[in-house]
């Protein structure tokens, strides 16, 4: 079992507006949430004592390996397990990036 991951540098998280990530991701037919995983990876591996690999959000397949580590290090800053994160990104994508995203935007604010 590991050790839950804990925030190490709050300054690492950047406050963003859900609706226009919505907006964007919508303007560009999806592929705004790439870029989403690829930089919400690198404020977590930045602001977490956890080891991301944020380039693996553009890799199809191994993208699953992105939502389980950002799942992992999201813990710090959500109130929601790693599995429970996993399965909400796999299944009902937008709400975990609900969680994420405010849980960031809290911490950032903080």
């Amino acid at each position: 079992m590991t050790e839950s991951a804990q925030i190490v540098d709050e300054s690492a998280f950047e406050q963003k507006s859900l609706g226009k990530q919505v907006l964007f991701s919508v303007i560009t037919i999806g592929l705004y949430s790439l870029y989403w995983f690829f930089s919400t990876a690198k404020q977590l591996d930045a602001g977490t004592n956890r080891d991301l690999t944020p380039v693996f959000a553009f890799v199809p397949i191994l993208n699953l390996i992105c939502m389980w580590q950002i799942s992992d290090a999201a813990e710090a800053v959500t109130d929601q397990s790693q599995m429970a994160l996993f399965l909400v990104f796999l299944f009902f994508g937008p709400l975990g990036w609900y969680w994420v995203q405010s849980g960031m935007n809290d911490v950032a604010s903080a």
